[in-house]
């Protein structure tokens, strides 16, 4: 174990310790943008892994929207639904009837391959868990939306539906490691959960920068295991990922400086 920390310094290089608080703008115009395409090379990265399905990262990229919108309707109601929000409702309706549409794409894609027996199961039940799941916020969101036509006094809290979409969130991160095959699903997982998913929560969907400043460390630890456990070991470099797994490692190190 002491060994395998001491290798992980030398990949990684000089130790990534803030010097410095990065400046709001310079997160926008220099960072930002470097991590986005990071996130976009791991994506599609993985949709080299047979059987991965391709319509789960189109899937992933529309639930985008539905979290932009959950953020507005935290926003416009904070407590309870009220007609305040009723453009938010009815975006979200919009954005979550497209959402149904595609997984129901993906569903039907899964069951119609001759390689069926090869995908996880597990994956198959995650998204159906998910159809299920879009299917009854929209249903909620679809009555709220005509009791505040209907003017009709409703105390529905904002939470509920907040935590509904949050939950989306939760099983689609959980199909993406289903699908990986089981010889690098522990790699990609660790990778998925302590890499890819925070970048996209806290720096993509909301700017916390500050997020970057406290957490550079961990995040570099986390780059340089896969890229070793990928590269540096016995275990074959997965067919066609060595050069995402190049860029991606060069876009992180021409964040550093940032914080050098």
């Amino acid at each position: 174990m002491r060994f395998l920390f001491l290798l992980l310094l030398l990949l990684a290089g000089a130790p990534a310790y803030p010097q410095k608080a990065l400046r709001s703008e310079v997160f926008q115009a220099n960072v930002k943008p470097v991590l986005n395409g990071i996130v976009r090379d791991f994506y599609q990265m993985i949709e080299l892994f047979p059987n991965y399905p391709k319509k789960l990262n189109p899937l992933m990229e529309d639930f985008e929207g539905i979290t932009a919108e959950r953020e507005v309707l935290l926003e416009t109601c904070p407590r309870l639904l009220s007609k305040r929000c009723e453009e938010p409702i009815r975006n979200l309706r919009e954005k979550l009837g497209r959402l149904k549409t595609r997984s129901l794409e993906l569903l039907k894609e899964q069951k119609m391959t001759s390689a069926l027996y090869i995908n996880t199961l597990a994956g198959v039940r995650v998204i159906s868990d998910f159809d299920n799941a879009v299917e009854e916020l929209k249903g909620d969101l679809d009555n709220a939306s005509f009791i505040q036509a209907a003017d009709i006094s409703q105390r529905k809290e904002t939470y509920g539906v907040v935590k509904k979409v949050d939950e989306l969130g939760t099983l689609l991160s959980l199909a993406v490691v289903e699908y990986i095959p089981q010889l690098y699903k522990e790699e990609f997982r660790h990778f998925f959960f302590n890499f890819v998913h925070p970048v996209q929560l806290q720096l993509s969907k909301r700017s916390n920068f500050e997020y970057l400043n406290q957490n550079v460390n961990s995040l570099n630890f986390t780059l340089n295991l896969l890229n070793m456990n990928l590269t540096k070991k016995n275990k074959k470099t997965p067919e066609g990922m060595a050069p995402f797994l190049a860029v991606i490692h060069n876009k992180w190190n021409s964040l550093l400086r940032y914080y050098l």
